[in-house]
């Protein structure tokens, strides 16, 4: 059975898991279990990977580059063609090196880099921080934030497919909508090129004469009118078992903006749980994969109950 078919149903949830469907973990090599995954059944990615800083013994990986793309390729038939696919790195170096490689061997669409600044008026940790900004024999900036890569995929192909299927002539959609004077415009030329994005009054001609959805072409996305491209959010509390987990909440913002209640999200570096925890407070299903057993037990006894 495929993996996303196996997560609990939210229609069947008793009272005691209202919270939220309880996400679905698994132990195993990411790269082999997302072969279990249902293709077009995720509508984010969101992922956490290794950095290859040296930050403990999993963070050292030959071939970084080569490896982490090979699993966003596989990352890439589970999402839904309306989905979002999201990365954290810290690395500069290394993030250039993926960019290019997920532009080359991928259809995804770079669409933003978010920063998640940790030292900001307000942070629980800023005069944690500003002890660093003062510190006399600094020789360079201190690194206090971390990057998010932000993809979606290009739909407008399927307009010019649809198009010359129906052999439905470009002028035809086209003069649906005119100019305030009645000319026509470049409306409809300028969605299938992929200059633009569908809006909800430009798709009804669309699916009048090609059939297709707003959900056919545009990447799901609730702007919530709350952030832009540089996010402030705490440093989560240290795990026992972890050095490096990520806040919840920034997480609930990325699940929030890019799915709707039930949908699936997909973590396959799940570490001790925080998208799992993010998913049953906005009430989204989960798929959790997690190499190392620890965490996965980890994850088992905080996620799998109520209280945890």
């Amino acid at each position: 059975m495929p993996l996303s078919e196996n997560v609990q149903d939210a229609d069947n949830m008793t009272e005691e898991t209202a919270v939220g469907p309880l996400p679905e973990i698994h132990c195993g090599d990411a790269y082999e279990l997302l072969d279990e995954v249902e293709d077009k059944s995720v509508q984010t990615v969101l992922i956490d990977p290794p950095y290859n800083i040296n930050k403990a013994e999993w963070d050292t990986i030959p071939d970084y580059i080569e490896w982490l793309t090979k699993i966003v390729k596989k990352l890439e038939t589970k999402l839904r063609d309306n989905g979002s696919f999201f990365v954290f790195h810290n690395d500069m170096e290394q993030v250039a090196e993926l960019m290019v490689s997920i532009k080359a061997n991928t259809k995804l669409v770079f669409r933003q880099m978010i920063v998640w600044n940790k030292r900001f008026e307000g942070s629980s940790k800023k005069g944690f921080l500003d002890g660093y900004v003062v510190k006399t024999d600094m020789h360079n900036w201190n690194k206090m934030a971390e990057y998010i890569l932000f993809y979606t995929f290009d739909n407008s192909h399927k307009l010019l497919e649809a198009r010359k299927k129906l052999k439905v002539a470009q002028m035809t959609i086209s003069q649906e909508i005119k100019s305030k004077t009645g000319g026509l415009t470049g409306w409809y030329s300028n969605l299938e090129t992929g200059r633009n994005l569908p809006t909800r009054e430009t798709i009804v001609p669309i699916k009048k004469h090609l059939g297709l959805d707003y959900e056919d072409i545009v990447p799901k996305f609730n702007n919530l009118k709350t952030h832009h491209s540089v996010w402030n959010y705490d440093m989560a509390k240290r795990s026992n078992i972890h050095v490096t987990p990520k806040p919840v909440d920034l997480l609930e913002n990325i699940i929030l903006h890019t799915t709707d209640k039930d949908d699936l999200v997909l973590d396959c570096f799940g570490g001790t749980g925080s998208t799992g925890r993010a998913c049953i407070n906005t009430k989204r299903r989960c798929i959790l994969i997690e190499k190392d057993e620890t965490y996965c037990e980890h994850m088992r006894e905080t996620l799998l109950t109520v209280e945890g």
